[in-house]
């Protein structure tokens, strides 16, 4: 999902404070957070961003490359009023890759005076803490609150992804994706999405998925509690991921424009000069969800037998056929319905509940060898694709099938 290499090399950090590193190096610093009096006080129309890098893996040097993108061409917030946006970062990123583990650190990216970029390093984990352990990702956002109260805080994660889909644990499975993702020297360790919503502490204003597969309505409906807004991909995402040129721009702004992040993010795709001209892109309010949920349960239970029985090649799906088999389980919500036989009427009926909870829907007309062309915008699991083991998965862990009952 990126382009160029962003250096993370860190020198040692105080046991009491925190240096202020223009070489964005982490350190040995404290395991303990500072008081929040060292830092900015409360401003009650502040805005956080956290950027959570989760790139102990394949994808470390394309992660890399985002951070150098943001700080080289993107906007970086000022940090000398007491009102000053603030950008975090947490990352686990390796210069050597995945065959090293780094300790993850989360800190701060700033502009001084003189107009260049400094790192606050806030806290410093473990190395064998993982960014894809949900306790980690709980003590991100609980530090976020701790050092920079403020009016609200918004989420882009960047990693793998595979939506719904149960994790996996072994690392011969190189093209494993999850809600992010650590190596280890025998495992791929993973955050399952349900897992994901229950280490999120307090309401977000938006999440960000820059991952592969996360716009499912599974994903949406599992973290209608925790934010209002999702924006996310139904395919899987090319390499440069999202414009992380405007990407703090829109998110850091008085009112976080997470609709123009989705606008960029597509117009990225379509310019001229654009070699890979793939991308699809879905943003949802997850307030609006509920009539979805309710038109899908009575087309579910009427159209039961039909969908146990679609065929794969019939209905729009959002994977490659040349890719990874475990993905073979995405296919258009809509579409599905269509070709299970639903009426005019109940067609105008789920297009409605789309429109009321899909903000922006855009997508080209191909990604790479799949061609897009029954598109709604979310993804859903097709009982006709897959056996005893996933549904069982799904019936018992996916809470959109118990609003649903898609699979009984």
């Amino acid at each position: 999902m990126r382009k160029t290499i962003f250096g993370l090399l860190m020198l040692l950090v105080s046991a009491v404070s925190c240096f202020k590193d223009n070489n964005f190096s982490p350190g040995q610093g404290s395991s303990e957070p500072s008081s929040p009096e060292e830092r900015l006080p409360v401003e009650e129309t502040r805005r956080v961003m956290i950027m959570y890098s989760a790139g102990f893996n394949t994808l470390s040097s394309y992660l890399k490359a985002d951070l150098d993108e943001m700080v080289t061409d993107g906007f970086v917030p000022q940090a000398q009023t007491r009102d000053d946006q603030v950008l975090l970062i947490f990352s686990r990123l390796s210069p050597y890759g995945a065959s090293v583990a780094e300790a993850p650190v989360l800190y701060r990216l700033y502009k001084d005076q003189n107009d260049k970029p400094v790192r606050d390093t806030l806290y410093r984990f473990q190395p064998e803490d993982q960014a894809s352990d949900p306790a980690v990702l709980t003590k991100v956002l609980e530090l976020a609150r701790h050092y920079y109260p403020a009016k609200g805080y918004g989420l882009v994660l960047s990693s793998h992804g595979a939506g719904w889909l149960e994790s996996r644990n072994t690392i011969t499975e190189s093209k494993v994706r999850s809600v992010g993702q650590d190596y280890d020297t025998d495992r791929v360790h993973e955050m399952e999405v349900k897992d994901f919503a229950k280490a999120i502490p307090y309401p977000l204003d938006y999440i960000l998925f820059d991952c592969c597969f996360m716009g499912c309505v599974e994903v949406a409906w599992e973290l209608r509690d925790v934010t209002p807004l999702i924006g996310f991909s139904p395919t899987e995402i090319v390499a440069d991921g999202f414009d992380y040129k405007l990407l703090t721009t829109r998110l850091l702004a008085p009112q976080p424009d997470v609709l123009a992040v989705c606008e960029d993010y597509y117009a990225q795709y379509i310019a001229p000069q654009q070699t890979r001209p793939y991308a699809t892109i879905t943003l949802v309010d997850t307030q609006k969800l509920q009539p979805l949920a309710n038109i899908c349960k009575t087309l579910f239970q009427k159209y039961r037998s039909k969908l146990a029985t679609l065929s794969m090649d019939k209905v729009q799906h959002y994977y490659r056929d040349n890719g990874e088999y475990r993905y073979y389980h995405f296919f258009d919500l809509r579409h599905m319905l269509v070709q299970a036989g639903i009426t005019e009427q109940e067609t105008a009926q789920l297009d409605q509940a789309l429109d009321g909870c899909i903000l922006y829907e855009r997508h080209t007309p191909r990604f790479f060898s799949l061609d897009l062309i029954n598109i709604c915008g979310l993804s859903v699991y097709m009982p006709s694709s897959g056996n005893a083991t996933i549904d069982a998965y799904y019936k018992d862990h996916v809470a959109w099938n118990q609003a649903t009952q898609l699979i009984l």
